[in-house]
Formats: structure tokens, sequence, C-alpha cells
């Protein structure tokens, strides 16, 4: 199987919330401490735009909490509408770029909430899974389990013929 993986015949895909558990129980601290930290930062950025709001009086920033919470639920690489949704993180950043130069401040700001959450949700998918596929590669008995259990699959590249239980 894995030689069959690195000649590109084949490739392992992962159950998103298999990886985060198996991250979760597994993975080595120092990925644990950044998906953590992720995590820590879209709610201290929440936090900040209530503060900043209060404090500023722009009660528009208010509106960063439910586009957090959207931008969070659409993010996560297994959402049906993952590809429009890349195009949309992408876009937030050239948008946020506009927006600042027309000195719009506070729609600037919000589009920044939506493209952070986008990203740390991306790269804390992306940390999770590439851990579980690792571990996955590196231990057959490991994958015979996960495969078992619907925690994973193979796709043949050629046919593109997927294998799962």
């Amino acid at each position: 199987m894995r030689a069959a993986v690195e000649a590109r015949k084949f490739k392992v895909g992962v159950d998103p919330l298999a990886a985060a558990e198996w991250s979760a129980a597994f993975n080595s601290r120092p990925r644990r401490v950044v998906i953590t930290a992720l995590s820590l930062l879209l709610l201290a950025a929440a936090a900040a735009s209530v503060v900043v709001a209060l404090a500023i009086q722009d009660y528009w920033l208010l509106a960063a909490l439910p586009i957090q919470g959207l931008a969070f639920y659409v993010s996560h690489p297994a959402s049906p509408i993952r590809k429009w949704v890349t195009v949309g993180g992408v876009a937030s950043l050239i948008v946020f770029i506009n927006l600042l130069l027309n000195h719009l401040t506070t729609a600037a700001a919000l589009t920044a909430y939506a493209g952070l959450t986008f990203a740390a949700v991306r790269a804390a998918a992306f940390t999770a899974n590439s851990s579980f596929r690792k571990a996955l590669l590196s231990d057959e008995g490991l994958f015979l389990i996960a495969y078992s259990r619907g925690a994973c699959s193979l796709q043949e590249k050629k046919s593109e013929r997927v294998f799962k239980r």
C-alpha cells in the first residue's frame, strides 16, 4: 500500500472528524499546540471585535461574530461547497485590500474576520488531516483499523475509483 501511494498510483483520503479525534489523542505536542493556538486566535479575534465595537462605538463591528460563525461553518475542507469557499477565501484578501485602500476600514475589518477564520480553519484541518494520513501510511495496522471503521479511504488515481468501507 505504501509503495502504491509513493508511486502515486493511489492516494489516501481521511475522514476529517476521525483525523481531528486522532490528532487530539495522538498528534505531536507542537502540532496540537498549533491547532489550539489557531482556535484561541479565533476566540481572541471575536472578543476583540466586541471590545473595539463598544470602545469606538462602531457597532457594525459586532457583525464580525456572525461572519466568523458562518465562515467557520463553511470553511471546513469536507464542506460540500469547499471549492467555492476556497475561491471566496482567496477573494477575501483582494476585497480586504481594495476596501482598505478605499478607506472603508470597518468593511475591510469585517472582510478580514472572514478571511482570518477561513485561513485558521483550513490550517487546523490541514495539520490534523496530514498528520493522520502520515500515521496511516506509516502503520498498516492503524490503516486497517481506520479503514474498517470508515475513517479513511483509498482512491486509485488512474480510474479515480474510491475504495471505502
